[in-house]
């Protein structure tokens, strides 16, 4: 089983974490001696750290950042229009 120290910096992967998980866009930050910093893209925006010995569930993909940049302009356009449609509803 990958763990997240296999995972490269500034590469985009497609990862489940664990059994009962999503599907995540990830890309790694940052890397010390113990952890890797990562940023989840989708299905929303955070930073967080993992143990660089801990296993990945399933580490669908690696990405590059053409493709990773298209998975993210649809969820930004499909935010964009939730927030159009919140905003109608309050007028």
């Amino acid at each position: 089983m990958p763990s997240f120290g296999d995972l490269k910096l500034n590469t985009y992967y497609l990862i489940q974490i664990d059994e009962e998980s999503d599907i995540e866009l990830v890309s790694v930050l940052l890397q010390t001696k113990e952890t890797v910093l990562l940023r989840s893209y989708l299905p929303q925006g955070e930073d967080f750290f993992q143990f660089i010995d801990e296993s990945i569930y399933r580490l669908v993909e690696e990405l590059d950042e053409e493709t990773a940049e298209r998975y993210e302009a649809l969820y930004a356009a499909a935010a964009g229009e939730e927030e159009t449609f919140e905003y109608d509803e309050e007028e």
